[in-house]
C-alpha cells in the first residue's frame, strides 16, 4: 500500500471518531470567509466545545458510510466546513446560526450556509438543523421546568394556608 493511502485511512479511521463522539453535526459551506471572521468563529467553538473542522469531503463521506450514515453526494459538494457538537446536540446549531445572523446584520451576507445536519445517525434538513438551534440550552429548560415545578408547589402552600387561617378565625369566633 502506499503511504497515501495509508494517511487517508488514518484520517478516516479519525474523522470516524469524531461522528462517534458527537452528539450532532452540522455542515456548513463557506465562501468568502476572512481570516479575521474563521478565528472569531474558531475561538467560539473552542469556547463552546464544538469542533470546527474543513476536511476532505470524500474522506467524510467515506467515514460516514462506514458509520451507516447515508448523505447525499449534493451536500458533500463544494467548499464545506463541519461543525461537531461534543456536549449537547444544540451548541453546533445554535452557534452557527447565532454567526450567521451576526454576519447578516453586518454585511447583509453570510460567509456561512447550513447545508445540513446530523444526528442519531440520520441527517436533517437545514430547517431540522435552525429548528434544532431554537432550542433553549439544557441549564435555561431546567429552569423553566424547576419554575414550574415551583410556582405549583408555592400555590399549594398559600391554599393550605389560607386554609388555616379561615379555621384559626372561625374559631376564634
Amino acid at each position: 500500500m502506499s503511504k497515501n493511502l495509508e494517511a487517508k485511512k488514518v484520517v478516516v479511521t479519525e474523522i470516524e471518531e469524531k461522528i462517534e463522539k458527537a452528539e450532532s453535526i452540522v455542515i456548513v459551506e463557506y465562501k468568502a470567509l476572512t481570516v479575521e471572521a474563521i478565528t472569531a468563529l474558531r475561538a467560539k467553538c473552542r469556547a463552546a466545545g464544538v469542533d470546527y473542522c474543513v476536511l476532505k469531503n470524500t474522506l467524510v463521506k467515506r467515514a460516514m458510510e462506514n458509520k451507516g450514515i447515508k448523505i447525499d453526494d449534493a451536500i458533500l459538494e463544494g467548499p464545506n466546513a463541519f461543525v461537531f457538537s461534543n456536549n449537547d446536540p444544540v451548541s453546533a446549531p445554535k452557534l452557527i446560526k447565532e454567526f450567521i445572523a451576526a454576519c447578516e446584520k453586518d454585511k447583509k451576507t453570510s460567509p456561512l450556509t447550513i447545508k445540513a445536519g446530523i444526528m442519531d445517525g440520520a441527517v436533517q434538513s437545514v430547517e431540522e438543523v435552525k429548528a434544532l438551534a431554537d432550542i433553549l440550552p439544557r441549564e435555561q429548560l431546567i429552569a423553566k421546568i424547576m419554575g414550574c415545578l415551583n410556582s405549583q408547589a408555592t400555590a399549594l402552600a398559600y391554599v393550605i394556608k389560607a386554609i388555616v387561617d379561615k379555621q384559626n378565625e372561625a374559631a376564634a369566633e
